[in-house]
């Protein structure tokens, strides 16, 4: 047997054991399914059965026959005329594979039919509900496998406070996913799905945490796995954690208001919780793709919507994605510019899925701008939605379709890097989400392209000229030593706020982690009373390293009256919003880039741009969204972009879903990068930049 056979045979406590290590090399092992490379185009009828149609109540009385009209062949055919590759459907809702075979056998012959028409198909899994009625009267163990809150009661999954009978399962729980598994097989097997969609991937917020034995044990060999006892010692004060229970809460202490996390416990908890659910999704990927290596993984966490995912919901996303092809986000975020000026997008969430090779599935069917958005930063059209298709979707679908060479195989390219660092943000949600939001939408609204990095990312920095660190203040000692090097090998450094004041356990340091690149910047503690006062903000520092450059901003201001924080204190989209002292931070970037950017767009604030290149084809392409499209187009829209060493620009072509075919540009020179006008911008325009 070979040895990660043997590891997925483990009880799911010893295979958590593993070190980090060796847990990103079993990741780079997994297979990758190399028929998404060029993209994908994935709609569907519905993923509900019938029989969870039913039991949720509310439905219409020809609710039969929308279930079977979803995955009809009428239905497959009509979505393969529409250009739709990868047919989604249901196979598993969570009562019990005996309660749902015969709707499962419905999707084996949907299955075969497009499969018939040469699509792919997409089966939807229950990652998170037992739907305990009929659940418990195929499995009777499955009542040991139910997690369990501090005294006791069964966790459920809700909607709408009418759907009690949703028990969520504990992924601590071996036999639990041993039972998804036959599940995945029948998928691979039986469906040959070419695509698993594992769905509501997450945990629910505190006080709702498992706390069952399972987990409770988990939890201690996690610490000892994790820590040696001297570490320990340093981490609580001793190293015996035979005892160490999970977090409690009563009305006195409410977790939806803790601001900042500072006990050890409550954040190895968190850290717990975060690797319990990657170890989970790592069994079910590898068991998936020792039955087929092409079969795409894909899950339902949602995106970078404003919450601390890693607290409330037990996901920090730099783990798992490695191991997924595709993510979901519902978000509800409404794309485009609001009343009070926001521009509210979904490209953070965009950017997270390109950050690790994902693509993002989202609602954008019914809007063609948010259509628009997808294909600009998504790089391919995603999820289409259901039949029959939207208007605005056909419409970009077949311009994805006709242009699809534009969007093969590219990598976005940005010079600017803009860090979201896991403990600074898990364990100080209010200021560090917030930091990162404002700095995210000052370069966003100024269509500057830019990367979202995560700690993974400060081994290697060498990809871009300058690092922006938005209140990342919980650095450890590596990741500062990687920051330094960085700078001195001749990186720009963006430094707001308290970065690097605390070490990775949000332990103060004594001397600032940056000291040297920043000077003067202030203590902890006079941090919190300028940031209280509003008062200094916008107080900068400039340093010149050899031939790298910091600048030090001490805070990014929000421009008004700040909104009251929600439970959770979740940064939504009301906080959205470009900072007050947006240019200063602006110039900063500027001035420590030391340079002219790769691309430079000349436009309003609701003009975004995202730059992909190609570099086999040696094409770079400026994609250009109006998120004021409703208010008419934008004119004479000048763009900058940078040559590729030893290149020289031989045409520049505009693409859009607005008119046929390609229109080409004039061009000129401007301190040696190709500049060039484009006339009109509606919604969405491509730039694409053919060099020698």
């Amino acid at each position: 047997m070979k040895r990660r056979e043997f590891l997925e045979l483990l009880p799911a406590g010893m295979v958590a054991l593993k070190s980090a290590r060796a847990a990103a090399a079993a990741e780079a092992t997994l297979p990758h399914a190399h028929w998404m490379d060029d993209g994908i185009i994935d709609a569907g009828g519905s993923h509900e059965t019938y029989l969870f149609i039913v039991r949720r109540g509310g439905q219409r009385l020809d609710a039969r026959k929308g279930y079977e009209k979803a995955q009809s062949e009428e239905v497959i055919r009509a979505l393969k005329d529409r250009g739709v590759e990868v047919f989604h459907t249901h196979l598993y809702k969570g009562f019990g594979m005996a309660a749902e075979m015969p709707e499962m056998q419905d999707t084996v012959r949907a299955s075969a039919f497009a499969h018939s028409l040469g699509m792919k198909v997409d089966t939807y899994i229950q990652w998170n509900t037992m739907m305990y009625e009929t659940f418990f009267a195929e499995e009777p163990r499955a009542k040991d496998w139910v997690q369990r809150d501090s005294v006791g009661r069964p966790i459920m999954l809700t909607y709408g406070f009418q759907q009690s009978f949703r028990y969520r399962p504990c992924f601590k729980n071996q036999e639990y996913l041993d039972y998804l598994k036959k599940i995945v097989r029948f998928s691979i097997q039986d469906a040959k799905t070419d695509f698993i969609h594992f769905d509501n991937f997450d945990l629910n917020a505190e006080p709702d945490s498992c706390h069952c034995p399972w987990c409770v044990k988990g939890f201690r060999d996690h610490l000892k796995s994790k820590y040696t006892p001297e570490q320990r010692t340093e981490r609580f004060g001793f190293s015996n954690v035979d005892y160490v229970n999970p977090p409690e809460w009563n009305s006195s202490n409410q977790p939806a208001k803790m601001q900042v996390i500072f006990d050890p416990v409550i954040q190895e908890w968190i850290d717990f919780r975060c690797q319990l659910m990657t170890d989970a999704l790592r069994q079910m990927a590898s068991y998936a793709k020792s039955l087929n290596r092409e079969v795409v993984i894909e899950v339902n966490p949602h995106g970078i919507t404003g919450g601390n995912r890693a607290w409330e919901g037990g996901l920090d996303h730099a783990r798992f994605l490695p191991l997924t092809q595709v993510f979901w986000t519902e978000e509800s975020n409404p794309t485009g510019v609001q009343a009070d000026g926001r521009v509210v997008s979904k490209i953070r969430s965009y950017k997270l899925a390109r950050a690790f090779n994902n693509v993002l599935f989202t609602y954008t069917d019914r809007d063609e701008l948010a259509v628009a958005e997808c294909l600009a930063f998504n790089q391919t059209i995603g999820f289409a939605g259901m039949h029959p298709l939207s208007p605005a979707m056909r419409k970009y679908i077949d311009f994805y379709r006709t242009n699809r060479g534009l969007f093969q195989q590219t990598r976005d390219l940005a010079d600017v890097a803009v860090l979201r660092s896991y403990a600074s943000i898990a364990y100080n949600q209010p200021r560090c989400q917030l930091s990162a939001i404002l700095a995210e939408q000052a370069l966003i609204e100024a269509a500057v392209p830019f990367h979202l990095i995560f700690d993974k990312h400060l081994e290697n920095l060498a990809p871009y000229r300058v690092v922006v660190l938005p209140d990342s203040e919980c650095l450890s000692d590596p990741q500062i030593d990687a920051i330094r090097r960085f700078v001195e090998g001749g990186g720009g450094l963006v430094v707001v706020g308290a970065s690097g004041l605390y070490d990775q356990w949000r332990r103060l340091r004594v001397t600032p982690g940056l000291a040297g690149l920043v000077d003067a910047q202030p203590t902890a503690h006079a941090y919190e009373e300028t940031v209280q006062r509003h008062s200094e903000g916008g107080q900068e520092l400039r340093k010149q390293i050899g031939r790298g450059r910091v600048f030090y901003l001490q805070s990014l201001r929000f421009d008004g009256p700040l909104p009251e924080f929600g439970p959770y204190f979740k940064v939504d989209n009301r906080f959205w919003k470009n900072p007050a002292n947006a240019r200063q931070f602006l110039e900063g970037v500027s001035w420590t880039r030391g340079g002219e950017p790769s691309v430079h767009v000349e436009g309003p604030n609701h003009l975004i741009a995202n730059a992909a290149e190609q570099p086999s084809k040696r094409l770079t392409a400026i994609h250009l969204v109006n998120y004021g499209a409703h208010d008419g187009p934008l004119q004479n829209v000048t763009i900058t972009c940078s040559n590729p060493k030893s290149s020289r620009a031989a045409s520049v072509n505009l693409y859009s879903p607005d008119f046929a075919g390609k229109q080409e540009l004039t061009t000129g020179t401007r301190n040696g990068a190709v500049t060039f006008s484009v006339p009109q911008v509606k919604t969405y325009v491509i730039a694409a930049v053919e060099w020698t």
